[in-house]
């Protein structure tokens, strides 16, 4: 069968594996995968099984509501998981023979976190926030029904709502310890602060957990702590430096504990690289295991089909394996525990996003540019979640570029060029594009007819810290001219047409894309979406604390110039480019308010179409990787015939 080119209907069809984990005995990969449910247009995650030998598929081993978080019991014969029992979120327990999960908690409404088994298999260590009584569900209801009105919020933190999440209930996350012969559910702690990261000596009599221990959690974010807690004791010892950190993993010897992190406590923009770090759990010593390392530690590449996986780092021996970014791609990464350069384990032509070891084998999340993810075991793909979409679709080969020292991507429409081309630019900003990484999108806009670019200008991740760190105090000049950079060098390469030229981008991308458009009139048309325009309102608004005079040299009181200097809103009169402004009323990262700003104001002056596209409440700042299926379909058919109207 001749394959054909995607389509945008194409992304209801994706299946995404994530999170794979070993048998503690080696046996067994328990993994999620994440589907789209176009009927109740929404994403169902089931819990997967297949044998590490690869002698039989993978089997669906759980129904109904989606799961989380699953882990293994220590003797490898039962799994436990968090999964909603009206609309409350519980642990429970399934047994690798099948049959029933049993429900484990009776938690009150609220989140659950981090899941961790104590070693002998009795225990299981979690942390827990519950929900405000007056905000649970059932008292939200039962306003409505006797047709009340909401109380006010009542907010004392700086930070009172996040992105994903809404409105954070005045309580913290706590460690609970679950008796799984008794049933009982014990809470550990009672503190203002949160918990975070945890996991059991191998002793089972201690736990490490991390904490922040700044003086104001909400304005000294990466002040964390690493924290060792003897049950039997009642104070905790701290270990270590401050600085943001996580992932701990106790070595099998218990004597050292690892994490992933840095020692830069003020950061809070991620423009430093992380490393795997180690500390001693007997002198508090904590050590780079990768000093002068130019390389930054976990997945910073953006996606829209694929799953994620546990990052590291995790112990295989006397050695420490890990996910790292580097130059546009991301693998496997080993070093041991003596420090030194890491060295790189995930063979060419591919990614690897997550690592698991256990009994000598090692399970991976592996990628290639034309698929979506699959299991791997020591190099032995375990599954194919996607054979039947593949087997069907033609997926484009990107190809990379350089452009003097600015690294970039394209994919190019079949026949001849040059093609209407769209600079396509990425968020965070300190994030980066992948070289394996398949994105769904630019597939459907080449299979269109649009070459689509997308660099990495100074800004992103995986290039070094000095190209990371490069727009401190001048987010768009220098990213802008790597852009465009990479625009001459694809019109020079003949492939990209002069006179057919779009600019878009999210998040970060939106932002320079709105920057771009007033300093520059050399693009046909503009989609800037769920962007920051104004960095002096934005402040006040977002889910994001930042420090004052840190990244950017201003405050957001009496010293804004660098904030207004900085901001695309202050250049919005220049704006002469038809532009699609693209925002959700239920982002918290970027606020819709960004967009209503932005829009106003270039409204006033463009002479050329000026639009709004507004999402409303259900879409948030994750709309194009995460947000509901039939609202991503609406928003690609109406970039394909913006782009159309203006490139072809």
């Amino acid at each position: 069968m001749q394959k054909r080119l995607t389509t945008i209907d194409d992304l209801l069809r994706f299946a995404a594996p994530s999170e794979p984990r070993l048998s503690p005995d080696g046996k067994w990969v328990a993994y999620l995968v994440k589907t789209v449910n176009e009927a109740k247009n929404k994403y169902e995650t089931r819990l997967y099984l297949v044998p590490s030998d690869g002698s039989a598929p993978p089997r669906v081993f759980t129904q109904g509501e989606s799961v989380a978080n699953h882990r293994w019991a220590p003797d490898s014969q039962s799994l436990v998981f968090v999964r909603a029992d009206e609309k409350k979120s519980q642990l429970w327990q399934l047994s690798l023979s099948g049959g029933e999960a049993v429900k484990r908690t009776d938690l009150p409404q609220g989140s659950l976190d981090d899941v961790a088994f104590s070693p002998n298999g009795t225990q299981i260590l979690f942390s827990f926030r519950p929900a405000e009584e007056e905000w649970s569900e059932q008292a939200t209801e039962g306003r409505k029904k006797n047709n009340q009105s909401s109380p006010p919020r009542v907010i004392t933190r700086p930070r009172w709502r996040q992105e994903g999440l809404g409105w954070l209930p005045s309580g913290t996350f706590q460690l609970h310890v679950l008796d799984l012969a008794t049933g009982e559910v014990e809470k550990l702690t009672a503190s203002e602060r949160d918990y975070g990261s945890l996991c059991w000596s191998p002793d089972g009599r201690e736990i490490a957990y991390t904490q922040n221990a700044g003086k104001d959690p909400d304005m000294e974010s990466g002040a964390t702590g690493l924290f060792v807690w003897d049950l039997g004791q009642t104070e905790p010892k701290q270990l270590g430096k401050l600085g943001p950190k996580g992932g701990l993993a106790w070595s099998p010897d218990g004597n050292r504990i690892a994490f992933s992190g840095h020692d830069h406590v003020d950061e809070v923009w991620g423009t430093w690289n992380i490393h795997p770090w180690i500390v001693e759990v007997t002198t508090g010593e904590s050590r780079d295991l990768a000093p002068g390392w130019d390389v930054t530690a976990g997945d910073s590449a953006l996606g829209e089909v694929y799953g994620r996986g546990d990052n590291g780092p995790v112990w295989d021996g006397e050695s420490i394996l890990f996910v790292a970014s580097d130059k546009g791609e991301v693998g496997i990464y080993k070093v041991g525990r003596g420090g030194g350069v890491p060295e790189k384990c995930t063979p060419e032509g591919c990614s690897e996003v997550g690592v698991s070891v256990a009994a000598g084998k090692i399970a991976t999340l592996r990628l290639t540019s034309h698929d979506a993810g699959d299991i791997y075991v020591d190099g032995k793909r375990l599954s194919e979640h996607n054979s039947a979409l593949c087997a069907e679709v033609k997926f484009i080969e990107p190809v990379a570029f350089v452009a003097g020292d600015v690294p970039y991507f394209a994919l190019l429409p079949e026949g001849d060029g040059p093609h209407p081309t769209v600079l396509y630019i990425h968020g965070g900003p300190h994030l980066m594009y992948g070289r394996w990484h398949l994105f769904h999108e630019f597939q459907a806009l080449t299979a269109a007819g649009f070459a689509v670019l997308y660099p990495n200008p100074r800004g992103s991740k995986g290039y070094g810290e000095a190209w990371t760190g490069a727009i401190r105090d001048n987010w768009g000049e220098p990213a802008m001219t790597d852009a465009l950079a990479c625009v001459d060098h694809a019109i020079a390469q003949g492939w990209a047409d002069s006179e057919r030229l779009a600019v878009m981008g999210g998040s970060y991308g939106g932002y320079l894309t709105g920057w771009i458009i007033g300093h520059s009139e050399r693009f046909q048309c503009a989609i800037a979406e769920r962007g920051v325009y104004n960095l002096v309102s934005f402040g006040g608004t977002t889910d994001f604390i930042a420090r004052d005079h840190s990244f950017f040299l201003s405050n957001h009181t009496n010293d804004t110039e660098s904030f207004r200097r900085n901001s695309p809103l202050t250049y919005a009169g220049n704006v002469k480019t038809p532009v699609m402004i693209v925002h959700s009323e239920g982002d918290l990262r970027c606020p819709v308010s960004q967009g209503d700003e932005y829009f106003r104001a270039v409204k006033r002056t463009n002479p050329a179409e000026t639009i709004y596209l507004r999402y409303g409440p259900e879409a948030s700042h994750e709309l194009s990787r995460g947000g509901p299926p039939d609202l991503r379909i609406d928003r690609q058919k109406r970039f394909h015939a913006w782009l159309k109207q203006y490139l072809v």
